[in-house]
């Protein structure tokens, strides 16, 4: 299993498993004090992580469980960064609502008039279909896994080369390649580097200081979550892993639950994108993964893989309600599973 299977569409229905009838009964206290004991039994059982919960606008929790590297005994605490895997596609979805809005693209622009040697094919493909994941794009184009070594070119050209799936726009299928192409859109109309253009234009915007992609200078002062699980890769630790096209764009987020906290609060607030441009990503690229959950309208997603580090985030910005969880063991406990129980519970409080 790759590092960026899980997907926001996928944890956003399945989102609804929390509604049933069957719910076990709550705990007594007060609803933060519920949120505490859930936590505190999460951790019992193999939890480690971070977690950040915000109730119409309060932080009723945030902090730390278990350890970030069990070798040096360092703790988690919210300022220690985790790999999130597939949350980045928001973030690479962020950037091309943001050309948009700077009518540099447009959601109906073809791939054959933006990247000449396309195949004809795919020249029809719109941007739109590639955010929406009907595109027809195959899940992957690398052959070796997250750190295959790849440059923006050899990406395009292996993704070019693929066989559909399907008739674009016809149906729906994830697709890891796809975000990787619109990285590839980014960062030749902007002219900048890819991370160049995501720190500058929506990372310092959204006050997020914690938050980059692997192997950079910033996990010298920032501490990365090492992932504990049956698999490994080099030391497990993002800071230390190659970034390449295999999977820019798609995959390879490094942040904390704090600074996914500053990200959604500033981009409902129009820190980040005009009014009008959140807009138009919510109706065209949030909404369609998004379930209702209390009378409320939930954006739900998640992002895990093979090395034990993921994250989750439900948000609910009309009551200004959030959700955040990162782990470095994510095999061992499923915080899916803890975020679902813990927005019906305090979706029902609302």
């Amino acid at each position: 299993m790759d590092f960026r299977t899980y997907a926001r569409f996928a944890f956003g229905l399945a989102f609804c498993a929390g509604c049933s009838d069957s719910d076990p009964p709550k705990p007594g206290g007060t609803l933060a004090q519920q949120i505490e004991a859930r936590f505190t039994k999460a951790a019992a059982a193999g939890f480690s992580g971070a977690a950040l919960i915000t109730i119409e606008g309060e932080r009723v929790l945030a902090g730390g469980y278990g350890l970030a590297d069990r070798d040096d005994q360092v703790a988690n605490s919210v300022d220690t960064a985790f790999d999130v895997g597939s949350i980045m596609k928001d973030f690479t979805a962020a950037a091309v609502f943001k050309l948009v809005g700077e009518g540099k693209l447009a959601l109906s622009d073809r791939l054959g008039a933006l990247f000449p040697e396309v195949p004809r094919d795919k020249a029809d493909i719109t941007l739109l279909q590639i955010l929406q994941h009907r595109a027809g794009f195959d899940e992957y184009h690398d052959t070796h896994g997250d750190f295959e070594a790849m440059t923006q070119a050899e990406a395009r050209q292996r993704i070019f080369a693929q066989e559909l799936l399907f008739e674009p726009g016809s149906d729906e299928a994830y697709s890891n390649s796809g975000f990787t192409l619109l990285a590839d859109v980014v960062q030749t109309v902007s002219g900048e580097a890819f991370t160049d253009y995501l720190r500058k234009s929506l990372f310092v915007p959204a006050g997020m200081q914690q938050t980059g992609f692997y192997s950079e200078p910033l996990w010298q002062t920032v501490n990365t979550a090492i992932g504990y699980d049956a698999q490994t890769f080099g030391e497990n630790d993002p800071a230390t892993w190659s970034y390449t096209w295999s999977l820019i764009g798609n995959g390879g987020l490094v942040t904390t639950v704090l600074d996914l906290d500053r990200w959604h609060t500033a981009l409902w607030a129009g820190q980040v994108l005009p009014a009008n441009v959140v807009e138009s990503m919510r109706a065209e690229y949030l909404s369609p993964g998004a379930v209702m959950l209390g009378g409320h309208t939930l954006y739900a997603q998640a992002g895990a893989g093979d090395f034990g580090l993921g994250g989750v985030a439900a948000d609910v910005p009309d009551v200004r309600t959030r959700l955040i969880i990162a782990t470095n063991t994510y095999e061992v406990f499923d915080i899916e599973e803890l975020a679902r129980e813990l927005g019906t519970l305090v979706l029902e409080e609302e």
